[in-house]
């Protein structure tokens, strides 16, 4: 919560949380609503840029109160509806701006949030570990401490302060720079798949330089998710061979997706039929970037088991 203020007048008196975000992703609406406003604090309510119709119709059913920059809004107390306003649509809406927005800059922010909140690394560590340049990682850093988002404390000793926002930008910067980028293909397999069955033939086929991500990895790590697709990341020069290991054909429908496997670091400590599985904070932004509500949910359980510090 970033704010609170009193609502009064015609006999309604409400303290209210207020929730400050420039975008907000429908999957994050089970978040918001599971989220405890402090004991002076009535209702929730969410400030951001645009609200469309079916994400405001989400929010009124989670009683989250809203307004965004294009004069869409709802406020209401029961049995009295006091602001009800939709459709207003933007002319466009910007991209985020900043050195997060960009592959280099979502691999550098993945690395801070695994290795958080107190990130112990210099520029030649991080650059080691996810392959993203020195003069790169400085810029982000100190946008990231201008900001407020984090704080050095001197020579490759960060402190992050504000684990809910950069864990925001992390999925914003996952989803539309990082994924695309990492994308080889969908696949479908021959029959019924069987997840085990294609992940140990991977093993066989790649020994270490595999890890699962996706929905499989999310079961792992929570027990509370059927897995509906596989996501492998691979060295992409193994492709070829990891497609004829697997007898993978090109679908968009398919249930098998291919991804280059940048660096190992996104990697766990837990494994998945003899793979090594991806780590919470890479997870969540799988699940968030997928956005329906079966995988928010998961990611939900995913952030208070391992990601609490970021609430």
């Amino acid at each position: 919560m970033e704010a609170a203020y009193r609502l009064s007048g015609g006999g309604i008196e409400a303290r209210v949380g207020v929730y400050v975000r420039s975008r907000f992703r429908p999957a994050e609406v089970a978040q918001l609503a599971t989220r405890v406003p402090s004991t002076s604090c009535d209702h929730r309510m969410l400030f951001t840029e645009y609200v469309a119709p079916a994400l405001a119709e989400r929010l009124q059913q989670s009683k989250i109160w809203f307004a965004d920059a294009q004069g869409n809004a709802f406020v209401s107390i029961p049995p009295k509806l006091l602001l009800n306003v939709s459709g207003k649509r933007p002319a466009r809406i910007a991209a985020p701006k900043g050195q997060h927005f960009s592959a280099p800059g979502a691999k550098a922010l993945h690395y801070l949030l695994k290795h958080g909140p107190r990130v112990r690394a210099t520029y030649r560590d991080i650059r080691e570990a996810v392959g993203v340049s020195i003069d790169k990682i400085g810029k982000l850093i100190r946008e990231l401490e201008g900001e407020g988002t984090l704080r050095v404390h001197g020579r490759g000793d960060y402190e992050i302060l504000n684990g809910d926002r950069l864990l925001r930008l992390w999925v914003d910067a996952f989803d539309a720079r990082l994924l695309p980028e990492l994308l080889i293909g969908r696949f479908a397999v021959g029959g019924e798949p069987d997840f085990e069955h294609l992940v140990r033939e991977a093993v066989d086929e790649l020994k270490a330089d595999l890890v699962v991500g996706g929905e499989l990895a999310a079961d792992v790590l929570t027990s509370h998710l059927r897995p509906a697709t596989l996501r492998l990341y691979i060295p992409p020069q193994r492709a070829s061979n990891v497609r004829r290991q697997l007898r993978l054909a090109p679908s968009e429908r398919g249930t098998v997706e291919l991804l280059r496997l940048y660096s190992t670091d996104i990697a766990s400590e837990r494994d998945a039929f003899g793979a090594a599985v991806a780590d919470p904070a890479f997870v969540y932004g799988e699940l968030m970037a997928g956005g329906d509500d079966r995988l928010a949910e998961t990611a939900l359980r995913l952030r208070q088991d391992y990601l609490s510090w970021t609430l």
